[in-house]
C-alpha cells in the first residue's frame, strides 16, 4: 500500500468493498451485430438494484467491455482494408488537470511509438448528457481514444498483444507515481478488446456513450458489471469492467495477494505499480493480466489456477483434474471470498464461480446466444428460442471459445486442460505428502530435539509467559476432552495494555471478520469447501534450489511430525534458535538486546532463503537462565516482512516451534502473521505432565479443538483454506501502539487509531517474565505450577505478577 493510500483519520482505503451484477452476452456463431449491444442494454435495464447510487442520484459505477467493432472503427478510420487482429484501440481517461491532458496525451503516443505502434486516429469518446441526470454529469471523467494499428515486425497476434502490453506498462508506470497527473488511467489498450464505463447507473451506459447507440458499432461479444460500492468512495477508474475481468464479491485474501505479488515481483527484479485507491477486483485483474502476459498461461487457465473449486475433498474428480489442482496450489496465490468472476478477451468469454458458490450466476443458451448473469431473465428471450437454463455451481464454470465455435462446461473444460500437461509427474516431482516420509524408529521418537538448557519445566513455562489460566482455561480443557472451554459471555479482565498479568504478544491482536456483504461461513455445514491443507517448502518458479514441498494435513503439528520433517531429505532445512539474552535492571539495554537479536534472527533466515530456501523452524526450546524466549508473534511478522522486503517469502517456510503457544489464539496469530505451521512445544510438555504414556492422545485431542477452532475463525474471516490465513493479518491492533518505530517495521500493514503499549514496554514484559522463572524453585511453590492430582489443597492468595497462586504449603 502507499503512503498516500493509508488510513486518514478513521477511514482506510484498503477496506473497500463492493457487492455488484455482472454477465455476459455473445452471439455463438461469432458474426458483429448491433443487436448484441441492445440486448446488453435490456440486461443492464433490468439491475440498476445491483448498482449503488447517491441521495443525488449519481451511479456508484457500471461499464462494459465489448469485443472491437471492425465495421464501426473501418468507418471512423475510412480505411475499408482494416483487419481484426491488426489494429488495436485504447480508452483513457485523462488527467483531472485539464492542463495535463497534453502531457498525458504525449506519454501515450510515446509508448506506442516505442513499441512500433502507428497512431492511425485520436478522438474524444462522445457522450450525451442528456441520458444521464444532470447532477452526475460533473462526477463523470472525459475519455480519449486512440486507433492504432499492428506494426509489419509483429507477425502474430501474440506478438502485437506483448507489444501492446509493454506500451501499458510504460504508460502505467508514469501515470500511477506522477502526482500531477492524478485521474490519468488507462481503460483499455488492446487489440482485442475496450472498455466503456464512469459514474454511472446500469441503464445510463449506453445510451450515455454515443459509439454504442450507433447502429453501425457491431460486436459478438459483451459483459457488463454495476457496481455497489459499499462504504467506499467511488470512483470512476475503480468502475468496472477491467481489461480482462468484472467481479463481483470480496477478496477476502486481497492484502495477501498483494504482500505475495509484491515479493514475487522483487524475486524477478521488478515492481508493480498500482493506481491509487485500487481495489481488490482491480488488483485482480491487473494480477490476471500479469498471469497471461507474463506468465505465458491461457486466459482459463489463469482463471481456473488463480481461483480454484474446492478440490481437495471432491472425490467426483478425475485423477488428473486433481493432480492439476494440486500442482497449481504448490506455487499458485489462491483469489479466496466470495466471488462471480465474468472473464474474457474478445475470443473467449465465460464466468466463473468460487468454490463456496456464495454469488449467483444463471444461464441461458438459445440458438444464438450463450449469457451468464446474476440474475435469470435479465433478456427477454422468447421462450421458443431458449434451449436451456441453469445456473453455475459453486467452483463451476462456462465458457465460450470462439476460435473452437462451442461453449464449454465445468468438468469437460478442467478434462482439457488437465490433458495439456503431464501433472501427474510434474506433481510427484514437486511434493510428497508427510504421511509418505519415511517412518522414525521408535528409540528416537522421544524427542524432536533434546533440551540442552538449564531450567526445570516448571521454570520453562513461567519463562514461557505462562499463567494459571493458561492451564486451566486454555490447555488442560483443550489436552483432555479435544474442544475449548466453553465459558460465558463477557470478558472480565482489565485492558491488556494495562495489565501484566498476561504473558506474550498475541494478547494485542483480535480476529477480524467477515465484512458487509461477505456473509461468514460455517465451518461444520460447508466443511466440505474448506481445507487445513498446507505446503511447506520453497515454491517452484521463485530461484530457489530444486526440491519437493511436503504436504501437511493441517498446520499444526506433533512431535512426531517434526521429527519426520527433521530427518527428511527431500527439502533443505535449518533451526533457528528465537532466543536472547535478556539485561535485567538496565530497560534501554534489554530493549535493545531484544531487537538487536530479532534483527539477527531475520538477516539468518533472509541469508538461509537466499542461498538455499527451504523450511525454517524458529525455536525457543532451548530457553534457559542467560536465554530468554523472544516474542512469538512478533519475530514471525519480523520475519514475514523481511521476506517480502527482499523478494524471498515464497522461498521460505517458517515453523514455529514454540512453548509460548497455549490457546487456538496464539495458533491462529502465529499463522495470520506468516508462519506456515506451528508445532505447540508447551502444550506437548503439559500433555506429557498430565497424561504421561497417553501424551500423544491428549496432544492430538488439543490439535483437534485447535484445528476446530482454526476452521471457525477462518470461516468467520469468509476463507476456505488455511493458506490463503496463513500471512494475511487479519487482525486488528488492541491498545498497541502501531506507530512506535519498531513496531512500525515489524507491523506495518495492522493500524489502530488508538495508542498503547510500545516496543519499550514489550521488551520490559519479556524480560520481566524471564526473571521471574528463574525465582519458581518447585513445582509445590506456585499454585499453578502443581501439575499432581495428589497435591494438597491449600488456601490461596494472588500475586501481583505472575497471575499465579501462591499455596501456604
Amino acid at each position: 500500500m502507499s503512503a498516500q493510500d493509508r488510513v486518514t483519520g478513521l477511514y482506510d482505503i484498503s477496506e473497500d468493498k463492493s457487492s455488484c451484477g455482472v454477465g455476459f452476452i455473445t452471439r455463438k456463431d461469432g458474426v458483429q451485430t448491433h443487436d448484441v449491444l441492445k440486448r446488453g442494454h435490456e440486461a443492464l435495464c433490468a439491475v440498476p438494484h445491483r448498482g449503488g447510487m447517491s441521495a443525488e442520484g449519481v451511479g456508484d459505477g457500471a461499464g462494459i467491455s465489448v469485443d472491437l467493432s471492425l465495421s464501426f472503427f473501418r468507418g471512423l478510420t475510412s480505411k475499408p482494408d482494416l483487419a481484426t487482429g491488426r489494429f488495436g484501440v485504447g480508452n483513457f481517461f485523462l488527467p483531472n488537470n485539464p492542463s495535463q491532458h497534453q502531457r498525458a496525451a504525449d506519454i501515450i503516443e510515446a509508448a506506442l511509438a516505442d513499441e512500433g505502434l502507428p497512431v492511425l486516429l485520436v478522438r474524444d469518446v462522445p457522450v450525451d448528457n442528456d441520458a444521464i441526470r444532470p447532477i452526475a454529469v460533473r462526477y463523470q471523467l472525459p475519455i480519449r481514444q486512440w486507433v492504432f494499428a499492428a506494426p509489419e515486425a509483429a507477425k502474430t497476434p501474440a506478438e502485437f498483444d506483448w507489444r501492446i502490453h509493454k506500451a501499458l506498462l510504460a504508460i502505467e508506470a508514469v501515470a500511477y507515481t506522477d502526482p500531477a497527473l492524478a485521474g490519468f488511467y488507462p481503460l483499455s489498450l488492446s487489440a482485442r478488446t475496450q472498455v466503456f464505463k464512469g459514474r454511472l447507473s446500469s441503464n445510463e451506459v449506453l445510451p450515455y456513450f454515443r459509439d454504442l447507440v450507433d447502429p453501425a458499432h457491431e460486436i459478438h461479444t459483451m459483459y457488463f458489471h454495476t457496481r455497489f460500492s459499499t462504504n467506499t468512495d467511488p470512483h470512476p477508474s475503480m468502475a468496472q469492467p477491467f481489461r480482462l475481468m468484472a467481479h463481483n464479491g470480496e477478496l477476502n485474501t486481497d492484502k495477501k495477494n498483494r504482500l505475495s505479488e509484491t515479493a514475487i515481483a522483487l524475486a524477478r527484479n521488478s515492481a508493480i505499480i498500482r493506481p491509487k485507491g485500487q481495489s481488490d477486483s482491480c488488483r485482480l485483474d491487473q494480477t490476471l493480466q500479469s498471469r497471461v502476459m507474463e506468465d505465458g498461461l491461457d486466459l482459463v487457465t489463469a482463471v481456473v489456477s488463480m481461483m480454484p473449486p474446492a478440490w481437495e475433498n471432491d472425490e467426483t474428480l478425475s485423477e488428473d483434474v486433481r493432480a492439476m489442482f494440486e500442482y497449481f496450489s504448490l506455487y499458485e496465490e489462491k483469489n479466496d471470498g466470495p466471488a462471480a468472476l465474468i472473464f474474457g478477451n474478445g475470443t473467449i468469454v465465460g464466468a466463473r464461480l468460487d468454490r463456496l458458490g456464495l454469488r449467483p450466476l444463471r444461464t441461458v443458451e438459445t440458438s444464438d446466444y450463450l449469457c451468464v448473469m446474476s440474475e435469470a431473465g435479465q433478456i427477454a428471450f422468447p421462450p421458443e428460442t431458449v434451449l436451456r437454463r441453469g445456473r453455475i455451481e459453486a467452483g463451476g464454470m462456462l465458457y465460450f471459445d470462439h476460435a473452437a465455435g462451442r461453449s464449454f462446461s465445468t468438468s469437460e473444460a478442467l478434462e482439457m486442460l488437465a490433458a495439456q500437461r503431464d501433472y501427474k509427474t510434474l506433481l510427484t516431482d514437486a511434493r510428497i505428502r508427510l504421511e509418505d516420509l519415511p517412518e522414525v524408529p521408535a528409540d528416537q521418537q522421544g524427542s524432536p530435539l533434546r533440551y540442552n538448557g538449564d531450567l526445570e519445566r516448571h521454570q520453562r513455562y513461567v519463562a514461557y509467559s505462562h499463567n494459571q489460566e493458561s492451564f486451566k482455561f486454555l490447555m488442560d480443557p483443550m489436552l483432555a476432552t479435544g474442544a475449548e472451554k466453553i465459558s460465558a459471555m463477557g470478558y472480565g479482565n482489565a485492558i491488556n495494555a494495562l495489565s501484566d498479568q498476561e504473558g506474550g504478544v498475541a494478547k494485542y491482536f483480535s480476529q477480524r471478520f467477515a465484512q458487509v456483504t461477505n456473509p461468514p461461513l460455517d465451518s461444520i455445514r460447508e466443511a466440505d469447501g474448506m481445507t487445513l491443507r498446507v505446503a511447506l517448502g520453497a515454491k517452484p518458479n521463485i530461484g530457489a534450489k530444486a526440491a519437493r514441498q511436503i504436504v501437511v494435513r493441517s498446520p499444526i503439528l506433533t512431535h512426531l511430525d517434526m521429527l519426520k520433517i527433521r530427518e527428511q531429505s527431500e527439502t533443505p532445512l535449518r533451526r533457528f534458535e528465537m532466543l536472547y539474552t535478556p539485561v535485567a535492571g538496565d530497560p534501554k539495554a534489554n530493549e535493545q538486546a531484544l531487537e538487536a537479536a530479532i534483527s539477527g534472527l531475520c538477516d539468518a533466515v533472509e541469508a538461509f532463503a537466499a542461498e538455499e530456501g527451504g523450511i525454517a523452524v524458529v525455536t525457543d526450546r532451548h530457553v534457559a537462565r542467560d536465554r530468554a524466549a523472544l516474542p512469538m508473534i512478533i519475530v514471525i511478522s519480523a520475519l514475514n516482512q523481511r521476506l517480502i522486503e527482499t523478494g524471498l517469502r515464497l522461498r521460505v517456510s517458517i515453523i514455529a516451534e514454540s512453548g509460548q503457544i497455549s490457546s487456538s489464539h496464539h495458533i491462529a496469530a502465529a499463522l495470520g502473521f506468516g508462519a506456515s505451521a506451528v508445532y505447540p512445544l508447551g502444550v506437548q510438555f503439559r500433555a506429557e505432565e498430565k497424561f504421561g504414556a497417553d501424551a500423544d492422545k491428549a496432544f492430538k485431542r488439543f490439535a483437534k479443538a485447535a484445528e476446530k477452532s482454526l476452521m471457525k475463525t477462518m470461516g468467520k474471516v469468509g476463507l476456505c483454506t488455511a493458506e490463503s490465513y496463513i500471512a494475511g493479518e487479519f487482525f486488528e491492533p488492541n491498545f498497541l501502539d502501531t506507530n512506535d518505530p519498531v513496531l512500525r517495521r515489524y507491523f506495518p500493514n495492522v493500524k489502530t487509531p488508538v495508542g498503547g503499549v510500545n516496543f519499550a514496554v514489550i521488551a520490559q514484559a519479556v524480560c520481566d517474565w524471564h526473571m521471574r522463572a528463574l525465582t519458581v524453585a518447585s513445582e509445590t511453590r506456585y499454585r499453578c505450577l502443581v501439575f499432581s492430582r495428589s497435591a494438597p489443597k491449600a488456601p490461596v492468595t494472588h500475586m501481583a505478577r505472575p497471575r499465579c497462586v501462591a499455596s501456604s504449603t
